[in-house]
């Protein structure tokens, strides 16, 4: 089996996902949808948050075969963390081809979304006659794995407006379980898909000091490709 397997809170990373699956004319899917245990050729497409692998995307990770992989992580222009070698070092995946791609950070109102996709064309290439390659370890801040949850509470704030009807549309996008009618709870790791979905825009962001001093930082628009 053939398949994109993406997972994406804001639609940056299906919009890249959905690229692949058209270039490669294989099957796109959600990677919260019901997935196989066994793949031939997969490209998997996921953020990285907070430096790190989503917790969804270590689960499907763990009870997946696949004999060649594809993985694309995209960030938002500040560091991209090390999450290509981690998924091969500690899933033992037979890693093809991968890449970090910039795009527009989740916590920032700019136009920032990627477009050239023209340049992830080596990726294609390489996908259609795979080899296995080695990816190298890159720079991951020490502190990225220390309570990274407790660290995006302190950093943004998710807060209801009046404008909230009670639909509760908000709750069936969480893949956490972490909002009920508009209120956030401490399962949240403010991936903003509640602020996306909902159809009232009733939830707001606040950033406070410690992020809005990190997101002051210089960005970087550097793509990296392993092929």
């Amino acid at each position: 089996m053939n398949k994109v397997v993406f997972y994406s809170n804001t639609g940056q990373s299906k919009a890249i996902a959905a690229y692949f699956a058209n270039q490669l004319g294989y099957p796109l899917a959600d990677i919260e949808t019901k997935c196989a245990k066994h793949y031939r050729n997969l490209v998997l497409v996921f953020p990285v948050h907070c430096q790190n692998i989503p917790g969804i995307v270590k689960t499907f990770l763990k009870n997946v075969a696949v004999e060649n992989l594809t993985v694309v992580a995209t960030y938002g222009k500040m560091c991209c963390g090390n999450v290509l070698y981690e998924i091969q070092k500690k899933y033992q995946k037979n890693i093809v081809a991968g890449a970090y791609v910039p795009t527009k950070h989740s916590y920032i109102d700019d136009d920032g979304v990627f477009r050239d996709f023209d340049k992830l064309k080596p990726i294609v290439e390489k996908a259609k006659d795979p080899s296995y390659i080695q990816l190298p370890g890159l720079y991951k801040n020490p502190l990225a794995d220390i309570l990274p949850k407790l660290r995006s509470r302190l950093g943004l704030a998710i807060q209801k407006s009046a404008d909230c009807n009670g639909c509760n549309l908000c709750a069936a996008r969480c893949s956490f379980g972490a909002i009920k009618k508009g209120k956030i709870n401490s399962n949240c790791v403010r991936c903003l898909r509640c602020v996306e979905s909902c159809p009232q825009q009733a939830l707001r962001i606040k950033l406070r000091l410690p992020l809005k001093l990190y997101l002051r930082k210089k960005k970087t628009n550097k793509l990296i490709i392993y092929v």
